[in-house]
């Protein structure tokens, strides 16, 4: 999944301010760019959906808005990896799983060892 350039400095401006509404982001990078709020509110909300920033709706004036946080990179790189496996599966079907699983014999005894822990740890 790639990021244009606008979702990157979005990205970018959110980090650097940690937790930050639609409003906050665009006056981080407005001396830069003349960008319109819901073009910053869109980005922020494709960028959630992406699986790159969390969000938390609170009581603002007018009504309730978002406030958007930049998603640990643990956390970013499941999203990334679970929507392309889904994206995988969607695409090839079921037939799409031997393929990965040959794909896992590529990775290091060690990565296997902590896959084999996480995995026994999720079924309890």
């Amino acid at each position: 999944m790639a990021l244009g350039d606008l979702q990157a400095e979005i990205l970018g401006a959110l980090q650097k301010l940690g937790k930050a509404s639609a409003r906050d982001v665009m006056k981080e990078i407005a001396p830069e760019k003349r960008l319109a709020y819901t073009t910053v509110s869109t980005v922020l909300d494709r960028l959630h959906k992406k699986g790159l920033v969390k969000r938390s709706r609170v009581p603002g004036q007018g009504g309730a808005k978002y406030i958007y946080s930049y998603a640990a990179p643990i956390e970013m790189r499941t999203n990334l990896v679970e929507k392309a496996l889904s994206s995988l599966i969607e695409a090839f079907g079921p037939s799409v799983v031997p393929a990965i699983y040959d794909s896992l014999e590529e990775i290091s005894k060690k990565e296997t060892t902590d896959l084999k822990r996480k995995i026994s740890k999720a079924e309890v």
